[in-house]
């Protein structure tokens, strides 16, 4: 299953609109130049070795080098530590993505260029080798001597974990671009993350102004949620909701679908506890209840005692049918008017 920072980087990232401001700021300027980034296009399939999936996530590009064809490569690194032999695991995934591509053009003589760009953030910044001969067990002097018969390149390396919110907010990007970066460098502290959202407001509007807005910010604030990963989600929810401002509450359905999953996950363990299926059907009921109490009183404020006696006692299809209404009607008891 995808992690959460996989799950946003790929959603935000695999578009070539995001994507092409990203590299552009990463990338010497002098090569960038050279790139023709109207031509960017996602590439399918993945790389990397499955026993490092949870760690890293991948992207790869084709777009016009010059006159030439070429292969970007983007990793990133969503760990809390430098994977010191990158530079080796690079080297490793273009072979693999020159191998895929000479299966699929066996008379070609010649092999498009691939430009390696990691991504990374963590406690530390980057501490490794960004060249592979910087791996190589080797003295300088002979080094020197090998070089020519060595494999030799360096990534480019984009580290944003000392990058500072001034220099964030400067990048040549798109706001949802600028804005994923900055969730992906305060994701190891995701309490300051929340609490220092509304410093962001002006770009989280940004966002929500260009097309699909809303629907990419559904994402982001369902990254937020699922990072955070607190005992009583309704107060991170609130906590959110104020920090992001009045105009977030149209896409607090995102929020609303995680939230009723935890009830379906908190009525699966609820059934398992008791051990019987029945058990376990009644504690799922339960969890949509909560949640659908919980939402009730985000957008109505605190319910009168009949209503959660009615709640309570709800059965499964009134549950669904409300749980439908509770973002889109204008009161309380247009919410749980019987259709």
């Amino acid at each position: 299953m995808p992690t959460p920072h996989d799950a946003l980087f790929k959603s935000t990232f695999s578009q070539p609109e995001h994507a092409a401001g990203a590299l552009r700021d990463a990338l010497p300027a002098a090569l960038a130049a050279r790139i023709d980034f109207g031509s960017l296009t996602l590439q399918p399939g993945s790389f990397i070795d499955e026993a490092l999936a949870a760690s890293h996530s991948d992207l790869l590009f084709t777009a016009r080098l010059e006159r030439a064809p070429l292969f970007i490569y983007v990793i990133f690194e969503h760990q809390s530590t430098t994977h010191p032999l990158m530079a080796f695991r690079l080297l490793a995934y273009m072979v693999r993505i020159w191998q895929s591509y000479l299966e699929r053009h066996p008379k070609a003589m010649l092999l498009p260029a691939i430009l390696p760009v990691v991504l990374h953030h963590s406690k530390t910044g980057w501490t490794a080798a960004v060249s592979f001969q910087g791996l190589l067990d080797v003295p300088p002097e002979t080094l020197a001597l090998m070089a020519e018969h060595v494999p030799q390149f360096r990534f480019v390396l984009d580290d944003i974990s000392e990058e500072t919110d001034e220099a964030l907010r400067a990048r040549a990007m798109t706001a949802l671009g600028r804005l994923v970066l900055w969730c992906f460098r305060q994701a190891r502290d995701p309490e300051e993350l929340v609490e220092r959202l509304s410093e962001w407001r002006e770009v989280v509007e940004e966002v929500r102004r260009a097309p699909g807005g809303a629907a990419a910010l559904a994402r982001v604030w369902q990254y937020i949620f699922s990072i955070v990963d607190p005992p009583q989600p309704e107060k991170v929810l609130q906590r959110l909701l104020m920090a992001a401002g009045p105009e977030a509450k149209e896409e607090i359905v995102t929020i609303a679908d995680y939230l009723r999953e935890e009830g379906r996950r908190e009525g699966r363990l609820a059934g398992e506890r008791e051990g019987r299926l029945a058990g376990e059907r009644e504690g799922r009921l339960e969890g949509q209840r909560s949640t659908l109490l919980m939402l009730l009183r985000l957008r109505f404020g605190d319910l009168p005692e009949p209503i959660e006696a009615r709640v309570r006692a709800a059965d499964a299809r009134q549950i669904e049918g409300w749980a439908e209404r509770v973002l889109t009607s204008p009161t309380l008891d247009d919410v749980l008017t019987e259709r």
